[in-house]
């Protein structure tokens, strides 16, 4: 996870979004667990329906004025409505906010749109330094191969470990075989070596290029202190690798580990095509912490968006009712965001 996304709080009620789906529910959201009720199938024409009230809704949130939001919102369409995103890709970019600016060149970037050249060019002298790596990624993929030099100077000489995490991440999805040597070559450099955050994310792009030794070191990580085996289990459950199964399994079984562990680990079980998981998933998507404590971090936000993420990853049409109440929900917009993208994860035609 990078620094510029790391956003864990923000309010609701700026969005053209709010309540888009309260027609398919009958306006109404049940104050406990709607997901552990009976619900009856939806027909095709049902989900057809829901598909697109959950596609409207990404594309509304993505253009909207809640920075987080409209960063997650870009992201999800990369992955489920390239097509339709790409004209809010085009003006994330040119936002006030460095996150959403961040999240357009990345989009732009992943769906190769070559026609927006001049802009990312442009990107690479942002005066945000995660932003203009964003930049390299996206006019590498864009055809500019010159600008992998960014990301890999970035990844050996920044005195920022942020700025080396992120331009590590950013070479793994390049999808280019060349970017395993400039990674391998950065696990030698002092600072890298003595920064686990880095390493992982090192780690990280090696599994997501297809190195298996990379999954393995992975799952050694996911063994160490709390933060950087969540880390470890994040990297672990995007990338979905069988190697990583009999592990993520191990977490998801253990009583003792923190929830979002072990969602983590049933959502790269999904990711792995497998279904274990997927009760506790949709059980925590309407969690809520019972912690009275004031002085406490509320879980509720973290637990629930981990859980629709691994719903998203099961592709299992049981979760299609629950989701639609949390879609429906105004109350937090990020997780109408997630519900959303869990939506078209599950009814992809």
């Amino acid at each position: 996870m990078v620094t510029i996304r790391r956003v864990r709080t923000t309010t609701c009620g700026a969005l053209g979004i709010l309540g888009l789906l309260v027609g398919l529910c009958g306006g109404c959201v049940a104050d406990a667990q709607p997901g552990m009720k009976p619900t009856r199938p939806l027909t095709p024409e049902e989900t057809l329906e829901l598909h697109n009230r959950a596609l409207d809704l990404l594309l509304r949130a993505a253009e909207g004025d809640l920075n987080d939001v409209s960063c997650n919102a870009i992201e999800a369409l990369v992955a489920v409505a390239p097509r339709e995103g790409l004209p809010a890709f085009r003006a994330a970019v040119q936002s006030d906010s460095p996150l959403v600016r961040y999240a357009g060149f990345v989009a732009l970037g992943q769906v190769r749109d070559r026609a927006s050249l001049p802009a990312i060019t442009a990107g690479l002298n942002d005066a945000n330094p995660l932003v203009r790596l964003a930049a390299a990624f996206a006019a590498y993929r864009c055809g500019k191969t010159g600008a992998a030099r960014l990301l890999v100077r970035t990844l050996t000489d920044a005195p920022e470990e942020n700025e080396r995490a992120e331009a590590a991440a950013l070479l793994g999805r390049l999808e280019e075989p060349q970017a395993e040597r400039w990674l391998r070559a950065a696990l030698r450099y002092p600072a890298n070596d003595k920064s686990n955050r880095v390493t992982l994310q090192i780690y990280g792009a090696l599994a997501q290029l297809g190195r298996p030794d990379a999954v393995r070191e992975l799952n050694s990580f996911s063994q160490a202190d709390t933060e950087t085996r969540t880390d470890a289990l994040l990297l672990l459950a995007r990338i979905g690798h069988p190697l990583s199964q009999d592990v993520l399994r191990f977490v998801l079984n253990r009583d003792t580990e923190y929830l979002e562990t072990r969602l983590l680990a049933a959502r790269g079980l999904g990711r792995s095509g497998l279904q274990e998981g997927f009760d506790l998933a949709l059980r925590m998507a309407f969690y809520k912490d019972p912690n009275k404590d004031p002085q406490a971090a509320d879980r509720t936000f973290p637990v629930r968006s981990t859980a629709i993420h691994a719903l998203a990853e099961f592709r299992n049409p049981r979760a299609l009712p629950a989701l639609r109440d949390i879609a429906a929900d105004p109350s937090d917009a990020r997780l109408q965001v997630a519900a959303a993208y869990a939506i078209c994860r599950i009814t992809a035609r």
